[in-house]
């Protein structure tokens, strides 16, 4: 699933690649995101990655590593064993969803040298109220080199941890790039609760590759709009009296 605001972000990170574009946060940005999400605010998305082999790597929103300096979204450029980060973008509230309505969308290109796994868990919390089918997408394709599979899994955790994997929501399974799948889950977690995508790649040799993971929720019809609903099919279906004499 595709983003406009998320290509834009892509766009900004091969311009800040070669210094053209930097982003600058507003205090008004800042203290909008303190008032309207304070469960948010003391605890900042994070993008962790590893690869079986050697220490894991993490990035915080807007901490070391980041080179996006914007709420919302985390650029990270890296190499991890055998693979190398082109470009790894992760995208979150206030920028992309909110707290009631969950987004997050996970973009990578990079390539291996060899045979390899390389993991990437995108978290983010203080969401909620939300409820309702949860859908998880993902695209990918093989650039050049050797095969590889793909497996993406979103996580929801009703403590509200960062990063926690306590209750699977939904899943597209492991399949062989290239790729295009989406899988479903009911999301029903209390308020505040924490959501997090982790994605699994293997290669089985040297490999070029892209991937897009995402998902978002479909809100449940509240009551007001069902008894709306049932309203206007009883008017519609309600017989006419015809006119007599």
């Amino acid at each position: 699933m595709k983003y406009t605001s998320f290509s834009f972000l892509s766009a900004l990170a091969m311009a800040r690649r070669f210094q053209v574009v930097r982003w600058v946060p507003s205090l008004l940005q800042v203290g909008l995101l303190v008032a309207l999400c304070p469960v948010h605010a003391y605890a900042a998305a994070t993008l962790t990655l590893y690869d079986g082999v050697n220490p894991l790597i993490t990035v915080v929103d807007n901490g070391p590593g980041d080179l996006i300096p914007t709420t919302g979204a985390i650029l990270v450029e890296t190499n991890v064993g055998v693979w190398n980060l082109a470009i790894s973008t992760a995208v979150t509230k206030p920028l992309l969803g909110s707290t009631t309505s969950p987004v997050m969308d996970l973009d990578i290109q990079a390539n291996s040298t060899a045979a390899g796994q390389l993991t990437l868990v995108f978290s983010d919390n203080g969401f909620g109220p939300a409820s309702g089918p949860l859908i998880a997408t993902v695209t990918g394709h093989m650039i050049t080199g050797a095969g590889a599979t793909d497996t993406y899994t979103v996580f929801g955790d009703p403590a509200n941890v960062v990063g926690a994997t306590t209750v699977p929501i939904a899943s597209t399974g492991t399949l062989p790039l290239p790729i295009s799948a989406s899988g479903s889950g009911l999301l029903a977690l209390p308020t505040p609760f924490s959501l997090t995508e982790v994605e699994t790649m293997v290669a089985s040799g040297p490999t070029t590759l892209t991937t897009d993971a995402s998902y978002e929720v479909v809100p449940e019809p509240s009551v007001i709009g069902l008894a709306v609903l049932g309203f206007a099919a009883l008017t519609l279906g309600w017989p006419r009296r015809s006119r007599g004499c």
